[in-house]
């Protein structure tokens, strides 16, 4: 079966186990994949996927014969190049391939997406600078970098130097994150911890092969579908502190004058 497998990032929630440990985790949308060809690479047999939907129509010409004679009737939005666990089972050409077949709670993953993009970003928040002293003077230079390098030797800045630049928009991948439920009928997978890239981007899902137990609770479990998912009631508090109102110095000499009169 299929080692990379691919989802949509929709929002973050949180989830309480059985011990009542609290456990922040993503959600990711998945979506059935097409077999659309393979390829033979560096010795290494690499199958072609198709993710997403879009009109057949709005498909370039070479990829819409291509899906019109495996019987497609729809496109697929992007399309990307996986491996195989075992490659004497191979994939047919112009099958479907469905999440509930590659994927299962309790396994162990690696998750692949691109961070968001910051623009051009100051040292301070781009490699995370102190800043220098705001006093004595300073008044533009609490965040500036500072020194990049000395005058005579070696008179030039070093390659790599740290310094304010394009934040955001590379490749990142989190290792070790744990599929703690993954519902077949709404098609969404809850994973542990959060995953790069921002909502809506498509994320690429590494199998390691690796499992471990999940015991949720079954509160957790039945508001799985929403943002907000309140904690169980044994042992546990709630992470939202109701506010405590305070009267003013103006309420207490209202109510005085109130009463006196």
């Amino acid at each position: 079966m299929l080692v990379d497998f691919y989802a949509t990032k929709r929002g973050m929630t949180q989830v309480w186990d059985q011990t009542g440990r609290r456990i922040p985790a993503t959600i990711l949308e998945v979506a059935d994949v097409l077999v659309l060809d393979k390829k033979q690479a560096d010795n290494q047999l690499i199958f072609e996927i198709g993710i997403g939907r879009k009109k057949l129509k709005n498909a370039k010409k070479p990829l819409r014969a291509k899906l019109e004679k495996s019987g497609f009737s729809f496109a697929p939005l992007q399309i990307r190049g996986v491996h195989l666990v075992d490659e004497t089972n191979e994939l047919k050409i112009g099958s479907v391939i469905k999440a509930e077949q590659v994927l299962k709670t309790g396994e162990v993953v690696d998750i692949q997406g691109v961070s968001k993009g910051r623009g051009f970003a100051g040292a301070i928040k781009r490699h995370g600078f102190h800043g220098g002293p705001k006093t004595h003077g300073q008044s533009d230079r609490a965040r500036a970098v500072g020194s990049i390098g000395a005058g005579t030797t070696p008179g030039r800045v070093l390659k790599g130097k740290k310094m304010p630049g394009h934040y955001g928009v590379e490749t990142k991948t989190v290792q070790g994150l744990t599929i703690l439920y993954f519902d077949p009928t709404e098609k969404r997978l809850l994973v542990s911890g959060p995953v790069p890239g921002h909502f809506r981007s498509i994320v690429r899902i590494h199998r390691t092969g690796k499992q471990k137990e999940i015991h949720l609770t079954s509160q957790s479990l039945a508001q799985f579908g929403s943002q907000s998912v309140t904690p169980p009631s044994s042992g546990t508090k709630s992470p939202v502190a109701k506010d405590k109102v305070v009267p003013t110095k103006v309420d207490q000499k209202n109510k005085q004058t109130a009463a006196q009169s």
